[in-house]
């Protein structure tokens, strides 16, 4: 009897020791799961390669290319607001240009943000200005074809747009889509359809997801970060996923776009929420600034590109802590 007591209280203890030593080789791996998944989202950040808008330069002068280079600054969203008043000749000078400063330097046009007015509308009701929208599109995209542009940003719509308008322009809009996302093709590019705030066309991440399901065809999509006013950045980020291929990055006071410096004194944006929820849908970058040189609205500071790189990489300090 008494071995027989003997026998089974080892066995419990046996038992014991190794329940705990399962939950310590348990406790150990959730650590080290943790732990990877932490250091796999760390190195996706820190490849993410820094890019402005040309909405930042003054001149155009190799000054200022050799200092954007000089702060870690390896790409560029070249405006196409730049070729405006003209001559098509002209144009084709400056591409030439542009192209020699930013190779002198190892500088690379990430994309190019197509022109977007109330006439250059590819939602328009009118048949003959939609057409022409189209077309003045293509034809920058051929100007640009010795920049090897990966990105075409292009905007859905202008406004206002009035509820009732809305479903027709959202055909219109997506009709336009479908002939420049097989354009693009042409330069082994892709089509990216910025998010875009108040009454325009794809104003949140269900309209956004409802254009460009509809679209297909390799479209893509542009999150800017300031534009957000039915969902917070974040929120949208989870939505629409790893369709978002590229970025303008930006604060706001979360009414209106300002296209303030991110952590501007006034801005509304959780930055580690936002680069948690990159992270999460797995994009690959780059990190593209699209602010005000002046500083945004509502604000009296030059920007530039020291304070880029240096926010950026207090951005990235935040994130990792």
């Amino acid at each position: 009897m008494n071995q027989f007591l003997i026998f089974n209280l080892k066995l419990i203890n046996f038992d014991g020791m190794y329940k705990g030593l399962l939950r310590t080789l348990l406790i150990g791996v959730l650590i080290f799961s943790i732990s990877s998944c932490k250091n796999k989202s760390t190195h996706l950040v820190d490849s993410w390669k820094v890019g402005a808008s040309t909405g930042m330069f003054d001149e155009y002068s190799q000054r200022e290319f050799d200092e954007f280079k000089r702060n870690d600054i390896t790409y560029i969203e070249l405006s196409s607001g730049v070729f405006r008043n003209k001559t098509d000749k002209e144009k084709v000078s400056w591409v030439r240009d542009f192209k020699q400063k930013i190779d002198k330097v190892g500088l690379e046009v990430w994309s190019v943000h197509l022109p977007f007015s109330n006439k250059l509308d590819i939602s328009t009701a009118d048949e003959n200005d939609r057409v022409h929208t189209i077309e003045t599109h293509k034809r920058i995209m051929k100007l640009l074809e010795p920049l090897n542009i990966q990105k075409f940003v292009i905007h859905p719509s202008a406004e206002p747009i009035e509820d009732e308008e809305r479903p027709a322009r959202i055909k219109k809009s997506i009709a336009s889509l479908k002939i420049l996302t097989e354009e693009v093709k042409k330069y082994d590019a892709q089509l990216a359809l910025e998010v875009l705030p108040r009454t325009c066309l794809a104003n949140s991440a269900d309209e956004m997801l409802k254009i460009v399901n509809a679209v297909d065809n390799g479209i893509e999509v542009c999150f800017d970060s300031n534009h957000l006013l039915q969902e917070k950045p974040e929120e949208f980020v989870a939505k629409v996923g790893n369709l978002i291929t590229t970025v303008h990055i930006s604060d706001y006071d979360g009414i209106d776009e300002k296209h303030w410096l991110p952590e501007s004194e006034g801005g509304t944006i959780n930055w580690g929420n936002v680069i948690a929820e990159l992270v999460n849908v797995g994009y690959q970058g780059p990190w593209m600034y699209e602010v005000s040189k002046g500083g945004g609205r509502g604000k009296n500071k030059n920007y530039s590109a020291v304070d880029l790189s240096r926010n950026w990489n207090e951005l990235k300090k935040d994130y990792k802590e």
